[in-house]
């Protein structure tokens, strides 16, 4: 599937019956030589469902974090801001960004 944007062309093969997710729960863990995503769903008085486990290098991290931020950006600035509520920034220990 082409990704075109300023007459640039990434392609990527995305295999038919590829599993898709919808998710909200993310948590992240880093080691000297590796990050571990979980991904999966919240469910009302219950841990989260982990739907898939994503491992990477820390590199790796690093350039996820900066494409979704420059994704998020794009986003914000076409559209507006996305709202997050102070009690989950401070839940997730984000408050520097309050």
């Amino acid at each position: 599937m082409p990704n075109a944007k300023a007459g640039k062309t990434q392609e990527y093969e995305l295999p038919e019956g590829t599993p898709e997710f919808y998710i909200d729960s993310v948590n992240v863990g880093t080691q000297l030589y590796g990050s571990t995503m979980y991904l999966g769903k919240l469910r009302e008085g219950e841990p989260p469902l982990v739907e898939v486990v994503v491992k990477m290098s820390p590199p790796m991290l690093k350039v996820l974090s900066l494409i979704l931020s420059k994704h998020v950006g794009n986003y914000e600035r076409d559209l507006g801001p996305i709202p997050l509520p102070k009690q989950l920034l401070h839940s997730l220990g984000l408050e520097e960004l309050l």
